[in-house]
Order: structure tokens, then C-alpha cells, then sequence
């Protein structure tokens, strides 16, 4: 009777960590969900800066395009007349504030490629985390494998037991 006493307490313990270990995995699937979610937004936005470092790259070509075009005119203005100083200044400016644009739109790209750099820092955080919570729950199924196991080795030598003590007459226990 004692021994009866002690498998209803091992299996009650092992249920109770068998709920544990469950509400820990649906806790952690939680969290998982919850950062996957973070990851997509923070993907939508990756994807948007890159679109946008994209067009800028696009448009400091094109301004060095026009810039390279300006220098040869101005080297070719220069060459051919010696009077225009006024329109070499105008053109000057033009192409300092080529030069600026260009500069202003470097600057962006730098700091767009840092933000990209966070963000792959934060998936690659992420893929670390998916796979710990994969081998965490690999584990459990392991665990849960074993303790099916258990019980059902229990549950073959209860009834071996009830078999071998089917003769004896019932008897009433005092405390």
C-alpha cells in the first residue's frame, strides 16, 4: 500500500512538471512570436532603407554624371574664352552645389548602412534565440518520451502486482 502511496506521488510530480515544462514551452513560443514580429517590422524597414540607399546611389551617379559633364564644359569654356568670367562663377556655383548634394546624400548612405548593420545584428540575435528554443524543445520531447515510458513500465508491473494479489481477501486498513 505504501508503494502505491509513492507512485501516485512520483506520477502527480511528474504530471506537475510535465505542465511546467509545457507552460514554459507556450511561454516561450510566446516570446518568439512576439520577436518574429519585431524581425518582420524591423525587415519592412530594412527593405525600405535599402530602396532608398538604392535611389540615392542611383542619384549620386547620376550627379557625378552631370558634375563630370560640367567639369569638361567648364575646361572647354575656359579653353575657348578668356572673357566670361561671370558665367564661369555661375557655373562654379552649379557645381558646388552638385558637389554639396552629392556629399549630403554620402552622408545619408553611411548612416543608412549602420542602421542595416543593427538590423543584421538583430537577426542574427534572433536566429540564436529560434535555435535555443528549438533544442529547448527537443529536450522535452526527449523528456516526455522518457516519462511515457515510465508510466507505461509502471503501469505494467501495477497490473502484475493486481494479478499476483488477486487470491489474497480484502482487508480493512486502520489508522
Amino acid at each position: 500500500m505504501n508503494m502505491l502511496k509513492i507512485t501516485t506521488l512520483l506520477i502527480t510530480v511528474l504530471l506537475a512538471v510535465n505542465a511546467g515544462n509545457t507552460w514554459l514551452q507556450l511561454y516561450m513560443q510566446r516570446d518568439m512570436v512576439s520577436l518574429s514580429r519585431e524581425l518582420e517590422k524591423q525587415l519592412a524597414l530594412s527593405a525600405e532603407k535599402s530602396k532608398k540607399m538604392n535611389d540615392q546611389l542611383d542619384a549620386i551617379a547620376e550627379l557625378k554624371k552631370k558634375s563630370q559633364s560640367l567639369s569638361k564644359k567648364v575646361s572647354r569654356i575656359e579653353s575657348n574664352t578668356a572673357g566670361l568670367d561671370k558665367e564661369l562663377r555661375e557655373l562654379d556655383q552649379i557645381v558646388a552645389a552638385i558637389s554639396q548634394r552629392v556629399n549630403s546624400i554620402g552622408e545619408n548612405t553611411g548612416v543608412t548602412y549602420q542602421d542595416l548593420k543593427q538590423i543584421e545584428t538583430s537577426v542574427s540575435t534572433s536566429i540564436q534565440t529560434l535555435q535555443s528554443i528549438e533544442a529547448s524543445n527537443q529536450e522535452i520531447v526527449r523528456t516526455l518520451n522518457r516519462m511515457k515510458s515510465l508510466q507505461a513500465e509502471i503501469n505494467a508491473n501495477l497490473r502484475q502486482m493486481n494479478e499476483k494479489t488477486k487470491f489474497l481477501p480484502e482487508t480493512t486498513v486502520r489508522r
